[in-house]
């Protein structure tokens, strides 16, 4: 029975292996074609493959449950072609053994891309966004798209990017006083220095008086501000590209700052619940492999794994956007289109076994 369950294992991962690729490979030569219009003399070629590359860890995170669907769905769909899931049967293997056999390899990259999400992609896709922001721009511009606004010790603050060292690129500081703006500063880079302090580099801070305006140029400058280094990196990423610890951590400071996390909760759920949506699928694969899909060709479950990746995926995002619309919890949310789909497999496994 090992040897049996090893290669029904190994059936799997290979398929999985194969569609992730191809999904990846996908993705990769989409994504090169729309991108391709933003090359120009800074932003060149190697950099937008740099970028793509940078990203494929945490896509390979995100296709893991629908490449477990259509790799299940390939892998014990070949051995179902070719008679050797019916000889299984016939010697008295159960169906739930069979199950059992396949989750295995599921499970294990699903841990894996589990992994990937926590330890690679957020690192990868902060590098992936320095370039994208940076080498798409002339000396001495800033961009103003893609950054963050913040609001800390009644100053207005926006910041275009960075990094997990404490390091901000683009940091402009807007000083509101009664109603009316009295200095803009702006700095190409920010380094933490201390506790609340930082230094400003290269800061250029205009004064608005009452008769005039006054511009100070300083190759750098001492910048007190109550946040931690940590937060501000955390504030400048989206909530996709954050690893579990590092959404959580900035999940704890909004709600004591007493604003709205729901977002970044969405987001945690979606990446910690993977696996388990991973095993959902494998279900459903499986109770189509010894139902309807039983004699179909190896094109008609691919497309049948397509159509239902599809279905479940605008199932996750319409339930998931729509907790966080009508102040839901985003946990239960994310979790409607799974454990629908985890019954779902679980009934079907029953009528079929």
């Amino acid at each position: 029975m090992k040897k049996i369950d090893q290669y029904i294992a190994s059936s799997v991962l290979w398929a999985f292996l194969i569609v992730a690729l191809v999904l990846l490979g996908l993705d990769f030569a989409l994504t090169f074609i729309e991108q391709i219009k933003k090359v120009n003399d800074n932003y060149t070629v190697a950099s937008l493959l740099q970028v793509i590359l940078y990203r494929l860890p945490g896509k390979f995170a995100e296709y893991v449950p629908i490449a477990s669907l259509i790799g299940t769905l390939m892998g014990l769909g070949t051995l179902a072609a070719t008679s050797e899931l019916t000889v299984m049967r016939a010697a008295g293997m159960p169906i739930w053994r069979i199950g059992f056999a396949a989750c295995q390899p599921i499970l294990l990259v699903s841990l894996i891309g589990l992994g990937v999400s926590e330890f690679v992609s957020p690192i990868t896709e902060q590098k992936a966004n320095l370039i994208e922001k940076f080498q798409g721009q002339k000396s001495g511009e800033f961009s103003l798209t893609g950054g963050v606004w913040l609001k800390a010790d009644n100053r207005f603050i926006y910041i275009d990017a960075a990094d997990n060292d404490g390091k901000l690129y683009g940091v402009e500081i807007f000083t509101p006083q009664a109603q009316k703006l009295v200095s803009v500063k702006k700095a190409k880079t920010a380094e933490h220095i201390s506790d609340s302090l930082w230094r400003l580099n290269h800061v250029s801070e205009t004064l608005f008086l009452d008769n005039r305006i006054q511009v100070n140029n300083a190759a750098t400058q001492d910048w007190h501000i109550s946040i931690k280094p940590e937060h501000l990196y955390l504030a400048s990423q989206d909530p996709e590209t954050l690893s579990l610890s590092q959404s959580l951590s900035y999940q704890i400071y909004l709600h004591r700052q007493n604003l709205d996390a729901a977002q970044y909760e969405l987001e945690f759920w979606i990446i910690a619940l993977r696996p388990i949506a991973a095993m959902a699928l494998v279900l459903v694969a499986l109770s189509s492999v010894f139902g309807p899909l039983r004699s179909s060709t190896m094109g008609g479950r691919i497309f049948s794994g397509v159509l239902i990746g599809l279905a479940f995926q605008n199932a996750l995002n319409l339930f998931g956007r729509m907790s966080v619309a009508v102040d839901f919890p985003p946990a239960i949310g994310v979790s409607i289109p799974i454990a629908i789909c985890l019954l779902s497999g679980i009934i079907l496994m029953r009528r079929r076994g």
